[in-house]
């Protein structure tokens, strides 16, 4: 190979590495958006199956219609696509169910900040799994960058009372969020991205619904179905956020950047929950928490040079 052609191709790895970057923060980005609206519209009635439902089914539309303007439905036809759909039942359904409950019986904060644990538990696992290594720059830089989170969130975490179960649905919702990770970006290797997200979202739309089913008609609960206008067009917002933009986003990510690298721009997302229930709820930002993002976002600036670089 030439020099010219050496350095045309470092440049357009850097190039990709780039895009990777930028996916990896829209996706923290759309999530923490997608948190923030959550808040607002399960504090506001709306039962939480039924919004999964709306949230996760206005995701699947979404990426359908993409689908169709980009000429991408063929996608639908890949053969190992219904085996891997199945992985919805793993995230959005179970991260998202199992995050819900946590919070009934402890706290967002607290759940957030079990949460920030998933870049750990992604590194721990990529080698085995993805054959990734996290180089000791990367390492240090996920320990700041989740020392950040812990200011963002501060005692907020540990306000109130801890159940047990609220501790055991948060850590089986971490393991949801990390095997999603690690699943998915191996399977993007060989399954188009976005017949994929689609298909993992109706999955889980699906396994929602079937759950407000039983809940309501079985069991005779409460759909919880506001009246407020303004609340459902978050909701279906919140579909796109929360639902089709991240998932897309991460998968995109992992296809440039190491699945680690990618995980670990997910600690931006309380960061992007606190901006947003400051610009949107009227929330009052402590110090510490202006301290905890400012740490957060320098650790992940770095993180972004030193990826860009190698």
């Amino acid at each position: 190979m030439s020099r010219r052609g050496g350095a045309a191709g470092a440049l357009r790895g850097a190039s990709q590495r780039t895009i990777g970057i930028l996916a990896a923060i829209g996706a923290a980005t759309a999530w923490g958006l997608g948190a923030t609206t959550s808040d607002y519209v399960l504090s506001s009635g709306m039962g939480n199956d039924t919004f999964l439902v709306l949230e996760l089914s206005v995701g699947f539309v979404v990426l359908m219609v993409i689908g169709a303007l980009r000429g991408q439905l063929g996608g639908f036809r890949h053969p190992g696509l219904t085996r891997a759909a199945a992985t919805g039942l793993i995230e959005p359904w179970g991260a998202y169910t199992l995050g819900n409950i946590g919070i009934i019986f402890s706290s967002g904060a607290f759940v957030a900040l079990v949460s920030s644990l998933n870049p750990v538990l992604v590194a721990l696992l990529a080698l085995p799994f993805l054959g990734e290594r996290v180089s000791g720059t990367a390492a240090a830089l996920m320990v700041v960058s989740i020392g950040g989170v812990g200011l963002v969130i501060g005692g907020d975490a540990f306000g109130g009372s801890l159940d047990p179960l609220g501790i055991l649905f948060s850590v089986l919702g971490l393991f949801c969020g990390a095997t999603y990770a690690l699943v998915s970006s191996k399977l993007v290797r060989t399954v188009p991205v976005l017949p994929l997200v689609a298909s993992q979202l109706l999955v889980a739309a699906l396994a929602s619904a079937a759950v407000l089913a039983v809940r309501v008609g079985v069991l005779g609960g409460d759909p919880g179905i506001p009246t407020e206008f303004s609340v459902w067009a978050v909701a279906v917002a919140t579909g796109i956020f929360g639902g089709a933009a991240p998932f897309i986003l991460f998968l995109e990510a992992t296809k440039r950047i190491p699945t680690t690298t990618t995980s670990q721009f997910g600690t931006l997302v309380p960061v992007i929950a606190l901006v947003g229930g400051v610009l949107f709820l009227g929330d009052q930002p402590s110090g510490f928490q202006l301290l905890g993002t400012a740490i957060v976002v320098a650790a992940l600036s770095a993180l972004a040079r030193y990826t860009r670089a190698h």
